[in-house]
């Protein structure tokens, strides 16, 4: 939390538009706030399973018995940079501690409920710099197999200001570094063109830039926000979803700085998005637009649509 508040101050001195200043320390006060809550929708499922085959299933991989599951099928899939991804996981939940309560177990979701105070505890104690979130563990998963034919040479946006600081001044994001301009072109905030909606901004940007993944079994999946008081877009949450067979894909993410990674086991991605659609903490003020929803550049509707 020491880290959020750092960051509180530091927008509070930046030379930045009022309104601008305001709404995003707003948006840093709503992360302190989710920071104090434990529990969700799904507070009184089933008991936790092993069993991967009862879907959808859940794991913080906070330890070697389902961080090794998880590393199996990334290495089977190609995925790269599974070791480093291994060693951020196992440090993360080594920090958190026991009292974190994060899972080593398939489980339903919701059927466990981590401390996320204790997590963010847990890696200010053990740490002097900044967590990952889940966009620059989007880009270590992606790292050689996601490329665009050209990126914007600068960001002068303000939505990354915490990842790019992160990525430009801790070695252990070294990875990510060398493909800042893809990082920053690929998340960063957007202003809708003359008669763009902003549903369609981030496909749009998608296919102008040519990205593309050449992992045929491994795709994006972003929650991309609109903020209507700036007329901006961006991601707002993302994560990597991997194709095992026709009836299981599994979701890597990581839930947000200083919160746990998670896996996410389905049986089919509707099951997926209903799971990111019951997370509120995505969602603007009643009667605003989006969040919008994206698998690689493929547009597939508002979060609420699953909700």
């Amino acid at each position: 939390m020491k880290v959020l508040k750092k960051w509180m101050k530091k927008f509070s001195e930046a030379s930045l538009p009022c309104k601008m200043k305001k709404h995003i320390i707003q948006l840093l006060i709503i992360c302190l706030t989710l920071l104090t809550l434990s529990g969700c929708r799904w507070n009184n499922v089933d008991e936790p399973t092993d069993a991967r085959s009862v879907m959808p299933a859940v794991t913080n991989m906070a330890g070697s018995q389902t961080s090794a599951d998880v590393c199996d099928d990334l290495n089977a899939a190609g995925v790269p940079n599974v070791v480093t991804f291994n060693d951020w996981v196992l440090d993360f939940a080594g920090s958190a501690g026991d009292g974190a309560r994060l899972s080593d177990k398939w489980m339903q979701p919701g059927a466990n409920t981590p401390d996320l105070s204790a997590c963010a505890d847990g890696w200010e104690k053990h740490h002097d710099y900044s967590d990952a979130d889940c966009r620059m563990t989007a880009m270590l998963l992606l790292d050689g197999i996601l490329t665009a034919e050209k990126t914007d040479s600068e960001y002068t946006g303000t939505y990354l200001m915490f990842d790019v600081d992160a990525i430009e001044n801790t070695g252990r994001y070294e990875i990510i570094r060398k493909n800042l301009d893809l990082f920053t072109t690929l998340f960063g905030d957007r202003t809708p063109g003359e008669n763009e909606d902003p549903s369609e901004v981030f496909g749009n940007m998608w296919s102008e830039y040519g990205f593309r993944i050449s992992n045929e079994n491994v795709s994006l999946v972003s929650i991309v926000v609109y903020d209507p008081d700036f007329n901006q877009t961006f991601t707002g949450h993302t994560g990597v979803l991997i194709r095992q067979t026709e009836n299981v894909s599994l979701y890597i993410e990581k839930l947000a700085f200083e919160q746990p990674y998670q896996a996410i086991l389905v049986s089919d991605k509707d099951q997926l998005y209903s799971i990111l659609a019951d997370r509120d903490e995505y969602y603007g003020s009643e009667g605003d637009a989006g969040p919008y929803v994206y698998l690689n550049g493929e547009y597939l509707g508002e979060l609420k649509k699953w909700k």
